[in-house]
């Protein structure tokens, strides 16, 4: 292994993919990772990022970069439903892997790639990247430490318009059957952000899941486009470690107000906040908030250890992605495993599934 972990990032169109807004302005600031290869579907467009990032190799095959000698550690950032082949065919190659939430569009397929990962021993990750925020980070070091005295109940709210103009590309996202829609991606996002922030999943939930908004227009055709996924997500229930919890998300197709995240305490309250039209709590910038004796909310200055990025990568959603490479690369450098890898994708994926078997029964 060299000594700067080489990385191929599959999906990095310069036309708005998450590997370029997020995963290579992240690498590019990094001393000890670096992108080395791009694949898209086109070798133009895979060459026009390259050469826009400095990155040596370029790909309109996948398999290609996959099995490219110089690449250390494969980047999934391509749409869920093709997850599982280019995550089975980067560990057949023996490379490292980190791939975006969703892990799979199922729970199965999530389970079969937890089997092959360790089968083959490399190591593997998943995108949650609230994980590596330092504003939640050190919100629950403070949570650990009794700033707050004992928790005892904690909501998460999260609006935001959910893709009511269906604009050319994004009509999968309203298709239940893709993996990829807004309980799994804002939904699972938000869920993991509170329980990592507590630090228990649901031990018992109740649950809404709703579709408010089912007709919708394609807008590359005009076509009429029916959403089979919910819009409206409610949960509320107890947490393993007896912490009252609620998720409320809310995907209509109103601007929003951002993340609100409130943790109640015996001796005080922490509330998270991101800011109005955010996507999701995992690639927001957030200000953390303190009750005072007057009950009066006062911002909380986030400590300098609580930042793994340099000071050139301060801002999201590059900053948080950044991190979560700092801790792969540091992984695979100690052939320790990787937080949060594939086993915390399969129990996360099992949540949602027990999250909609709620709302059903």
């Amino acid at each position: 292994m060299a000594s700067v972990l080489r990385v191929g990032i599959i999906g990095a169109n310069l036309q708005g993919s998450w590997g370029v807004g997020a995963h290579l302005p992240a690498l590019a600031a990094l001393d000890t990772v670096r992108a080395v290869a791009v694949a898209t579907t086109r070798e133009e467009t895979a060459r026009a990022t390259a050469d826009a990032f400095g990155i040596p190799h370029a790909f309109g095959d996948p398999h290609a970069l996959i099995a490219h000698p110089d690449v250390d550690a494969v980047a999934v950032c391509v749409r869920v439903p093709a997850h599982r082949d280019l995550v089975l065919a980067a560990i057949a190659a023996g490379k490292h892997v980190y791939c975006e939430w969703p892990l799979a569009r199922d729970t199965a397929e999530a389970r079969d790639l937890l089997s092959a990962a360790r089968a083959a021993g490399v190591v593997h990750m998943v995108g949650l990247q609230s994980r590596s925020a330092p504003v939640l980070a050190h919100a629950r070091a403070l949570i650990a430490s009794g700033a707050i005295g004992t928790p005892r109940s904690a909501a998460l709210t999260h609006s935001s318009d959910w893709i009511s103009a269906v604009y050319p590309g994004t009509e999968y996202l309203q298709d239940r059957a893709s993996g990829a829609h807004f309980l799994s991606i804002p939904g699972g996002h938000s869920v993991d952000a509170l329980t990592w922030l507590l630090g228990g999943d649901f031990a018992r939930l109740q649950a809404v899941v709703q579709t408010g908004l089912r007709d919708l227009t394609a807008m590359a055709t005009g076509a009429p486009l029916t959403r089979t996924s919910a819009d409206q997500v409610l949960v509320a229930g107890v947490l393993e470690n007896g912490v009252v919890a609620s998720v409320r998300l809310s995907g209509a197709s109103s601007p929003g107000t951002g993340v609100w995240l409130e943790v109640s305490g015996d001796s005080g309250d922490l509330v998270i906040q991101g800011p109005p039209g955010a996507r999701g709590i995992q690639m927001t910038d957030l200000t953390l908030y303190r009750t005072s004796a007057t009950g009066e909310l006062e911002p909380v200055e986030i400590p300098a250890d609580a930042w793994r990025t340099p000071a050139t990568l301060r801002n999201n959603p590059p900053m948080n992605v950044g991190a979560a490479w700092l801790h792969f690369a540091d992984a695979v450098a100690r052939g320790t495993p990787a937080t949060p890898g594939f086993a915390e994708a399969v129990r996360l994926h099992e949540l949602l599934d027990g999250i909609e078997a709620a709302a059903r029964s």
